[in-house]
């Protein structure tokens, strides 16, 4: 039998591609008939004699060794599954139906963009687009005369809108809202009474809402370093509840930490609420150590740190007025500590003996007994000794550099406060506080 150069029988047909032809070489090779291969799957179209060979047969078999892939990325229902050529135009296909899909899932990704555009927009009750404005009915210019309009608590953009047009503030709340959900600042605005003018364009109004001078504050105010008992009778006056109510709410049922060791006392956070009408005591304390919570959570105090930090906090707050004393306060309390040495603090005897009003204390005060007399006992009170501000709280928790053992406030009008490394310096010091005490009688 006569045979080519690479093993076929010459009486055998041209093989029609290139893979063909690899078969018969690979027969051929491992000394098989040299008839013909019969092809692994048979062609739907046949070839076009004009094209080049590798365009000859497009026809493939996702189970021939040669083609790896094309079953990864496309199901059996796109290419008939392992059995089933796939020609050109399935290909074709197959391309158009994920083009298809790829614009779907496009279209799908907008409207979820869109939709969480809309939730960001949410307080302001709707979000504004390229050419919403158009059409909007507003004034121009800041108005004139005086109105003024409330704000509640939960309030959002467009119940604010609402009410500044019915005081005749903006001339459409649509305006109103637009100008709203442009501004980052929209945020800071805070329940209570704002006094604006008639009809002012609607950022105008916004802008004045912004200013603090338009202000003016409809929620309960509790100042920093005052004493649990001091909150309940000042909560009680503003709303009503009964003190005993305030009394009766453990630190356990508001979720207070281990840290707090059971007591309120430094975990009610001072700053202005808007309680709800009707609130109970309950809620409004819960309402203030939630406060509280979110206030430190920025500062990552340990846990093994927090009961210290709030204890000095406290005695930071109740000894210094300036803020750039604070840091300096919590470093002596910190040296003095350290060194064993007792705080002698009037501070903690006026928590022990409930008294306001006075700054120094008598000899007799001094000398009774209890766990807050920090003339008698070394180290920090047991517990805070009132509910100190954020201030306090970071002076505390960071004091400043130094080596401080005393200080005095020689001023107690303006703050003015005098540290010292020796007690000879902190005497030289109180007498500039004795002087002050005895052009102001009264009043030390």
């Amino acid at each position: 039998m006569n045979t080519s150069p690479d093993g076929t029988s010459a009486d055998d047909p041209a093989p029609r591609t290139r893979r063909e032809a690899r078969d018969r070489a690979r027969q051929a090779a491992a000394g098989q008939s040299s008839g013909p291969a019969a092809p692994t799957r048979s062609a739907r179209r046949q070839p076009d004699p004009s094209q080049d060979e590798t365009t000859e047969f497009v026809a493939v078999s996702v189970a021939d060794d040669g083609w790896t892939g094309f079953h990864d990325w496309a199901s059996e229902d796109d290419h008939g599954g392992p059995d089933r050529h796939t020609s050109y135009e399935e290909q074709q296909r197959h391309r158009r139906r994920r083009a298809g899909r790829s614009c779907l899932l496009l279209v799908l990704l907008m409207v979820l963009v869109l939709a969480g555009a809309g939730y960001a927009a949410s307080k302001v009750g709707r979000i504004s687009l390229p050419g919403m404005s158009k059409g909007v009915p507003d004034y121009t210019g800041t108005g004139s005369g005086s109105v003024t309009i409330v704000v509640k608590e939960g309030d959002t953009g467009t119940a604010i809108a609402q009410t500044l047009l019915k005081a005749g503030v903006v001339k459409s709340s649509a305006a109103f809202v637009q100008a709203a959900s442009t501004s980052r600042d929209f945020g800071r605005i805070q329940p209570g009474r704002y006094t604006l003018h008639e009809k002012m364009s609607a950022q105008s109004a916004l802008a004045m809402m912004l200013d603090p001078k338009s202000f003016q504050s409809t929620g309960i105010t509790v100042p920093e370093g005052l004493w649990a008992r001091q909150i309940f009778q000042l909560l009680s006056k503003q709303t009503g509840v009964p003190v005993a109510d305030y009394q009766k709410v453990t630190a356990q049922s508001i979720g207070l930490p281990a840290a707090a060791t059971g007591h309120l006392e430094g975990y009610l956070f001072p700053s202005t609420y808007n309680f709800a009408k009707g609130s109970t005591a309950q809620q409004q304390l819960q309402t203030m150590a939630d406060e509280w919570r979110k206030k430190i959570a920025p500062l990552h105090i340990p846990q093994n740190r927090l009961h210290e930090v709030m204890v000095v906090a406290s005695l930071v707050e109740a000894e210094s007025r300036l803020a750039e004393d604070g840091p300096k306060v919590a470093r002596v309390i910190q040296n003095r500590v350290t060194k064993g040495m007792p705080l002698q603090l009037d501070s903690t005897i006026h928590y022990a003996e409930k008294k306001r009003g006075t700054i120094t204390t008598t000899d007799q005060e001094r000398a009774r007994k209890g766990p807050y007399n920090s003339y008698l006992n070394t180290g920090l009170p047991p517990t805070p000794i009132n509910n100190p501000g954020l201030a306090a709280i970071k002076a505390a928790l960071h004091p400043a550099n130094g080596n401080w053992l005393y200080f005095v406030t020689v001023n107690p009008e303006t703050g003015k406060t005098l540290f010292a490394d020796t007690y000879a310096e902190q005497q030289q010091n109180e007498q500039v506080f004795h002087a002050w005490c005895q052009k102001h009688p009264g009043k030390c």
